[in-house]
């Protein structure tokens, strides 16, 4: 029987997120003799280039050690051919093998039998699922909530399925595009209110607020900040708002639902292009520091454009060089790629070949 300390080790595995042309979530922990990606491997897959034993995968000394076994179509870690055959990447990152696309994970368990919904507007993978639980709970309790999440993760969202499951009057007010003051927001009927871009608020709105939270016993606040909110706004009423509080992560940081993401923006934007998997490499391979916002804006820009060129196929070459910020040193998915001794062996100078499917 495992001890604790076993039992809450991580566990190092792949994801695989995106197979033929459907997004899916499909998580394998990596034993000792490593785990073979292929078609043996996945369930129902429709990739017809995957090899039936495509790649090896191997955690080893921290790293994963990724091997071609000889496969026609190729394997590609970090966005690069496997042309010397073998190489050693830090997680998390990202392997393409035929039309299949997974990440490398130091933990996987929270993905392990993971199911992926459409939930108050919103894709909801085990990345955001127990952070949705908790926003049913603060509403059941009738709890002021804190959001807090970088700019575009789905903050805005959450707070509006907060004030849904509340099931009372809401409204909401963002001092940036509502030049009126708080008060005449919040009628007396009101009993929840969706606040954001607090730091905005200036001196006239905050005594507003305090005055409601203090004549208002049924009012309940949902806040959206990128930070805490002793940041933005004097303690006491920053105390008061931050009952519960929940961390949103960022899009780079939730590869389960970006390949959802990635597909439902493009069937809304252009519902006949095929999706290739370079798309969603691509994509997985970017920081997105917009996160949900930027990232269905620029794929969904691409889809339009691709379309107008009399394409049928989106593909991640598509994608503008700038789209997610891709730079030097931006924080990537494809972590660091090493070359083992294996493909150290006759090592030429070489650019990475194009996909070949």
């Amino acid at each position: 029987m495992p001890d604790a300390s076993s039992a809450s080790a991580p566990v190092p595995g792949a994801v695989v997120v995106w197979s033929g042309a459907t997004p899916t979530v499909q998580a394998f922990r990596i034993p000792a003799a490593g785990l073979i990606l292929g078609r043996e491997l996945l369930e129902n897959t429709s990739d017809d280039r995957i090899s039936r034993q495509h790649a090896r995968v191997v955690w080893r000394d921290k790293r994963f050690v990724v091997t071609d076994l000889g496969s026609r179509n190729g394997t590609y870690a970090g966005g690069h051919a496997l042309v010397d055959r073998e190489v050693t990447v830090i997680a998390p990152s990202i392997v393409r093998t035929g039309r299949t696309v997974s990440v490398l994970m130091e933990d996987i368990r929270r993905f392990e039998g993971a199911k992926i919904s459409t939930q108050h507007d919103a894709i909801v993978g085990a990345s955001t699922h127990l952070l949705w639980k908790d926003v049913e709970q603060a509403a059941a309790d009738a709890s002021h909530l804190l959001i807090i999440g970088e700019a575009g993760t789905g903050k805005g969202r959450m707070a509006r399925g907060y004030g849904r499951m509340r099931g009372r009057p809401d409204a909401v007010f963002n001092p940036t595009i509502q030049a009126v003051p708080l008060e005449r927001i919040v009628g007396p009927s009101i009993e929840t209110l969706i606040l954001e871009q607090v730091g905005k608020l200036g001196t006239a709105n905050l005594a507003a607020l305090t005055k409601l939270l203090d004549s208002r016993p049924a009012l309940r606040v949902v806040t959206t900040a990128v930070t805490q909110l002793d940041h933005l706004m004097p303690a006491d009423i920053a105390k008061r708002l931050s009952t519960r509080v929940i961390q949103l992560p960022p899009l780079r940081d939730r590869p389960d639902e970006m390949a959802y993401l990635v597909h439902d923006a493009i069937r809304s934007a252009e519902p006949a292009l095929q999706i290739h998997s370079t798309l969603i490499e691509a994509c997985l391979l970017r920081p997105w520091p917009g996160n949900s916002r930027e990232l269905v804006a620029e794929v969904s820009r691409t889809a339009h454009t691709v379309a107008a060129q009399g394409k049928n196929n989106i593909r991640g070459e598509d994608l503008a060089n700038d789209a997610g910020h891709l730079m030097v040193g931006a924080p990537t998915m494809n972590a660091a790629v090493q070359p083992t001794e294996v493909g150290k062996q006759a090592r030429k100078p070489r650019t990475s070949r194009p996909s070949s499917d």
